[in-house]
């Protein structure tokens, strides 16, 4: 069977802000550039099977493997304290 023949693109005047972005992407899940730059462009686009699941860091440690509960409660807390002298 014949493989149906893709569709190259040149993407000129990318922001050094959106290049970053991507190769830290394709970085973090072990992919190349162009992978993580074809993802991107399907969530972007609303084209990706998987839809999109935004997680929160709490989600995200009840998630994980054995985390440190503790250093990130810790954490966690010492981030929702409000420092009076800012709100002057």
């Amino acid at each position: 069977m014949k493989k149906k023949p893709t569709v190259q693109y040149t993407v000129r005047d990318v922001p050094n802000e959106i290049d970053n972005l991507l190769r830290e992407t394709a970085t973090l899940e072990g992919v190349s550039l162009n992978q993580a730059t074809l993802h991107a462009l399907q969530r972007g686009l609303g084209a990706e099977r998987v839809p999109v699941r935004y997680r929160t860091l709490r989600q995200m440690l009840a998630q994980s493997p054995k985390p440190n509960t503790t250093a990130w409660r810790a954490n966690l807390e010492g981030q929702d304290k409000v420092n009076p002298g800012d709100w002057k």
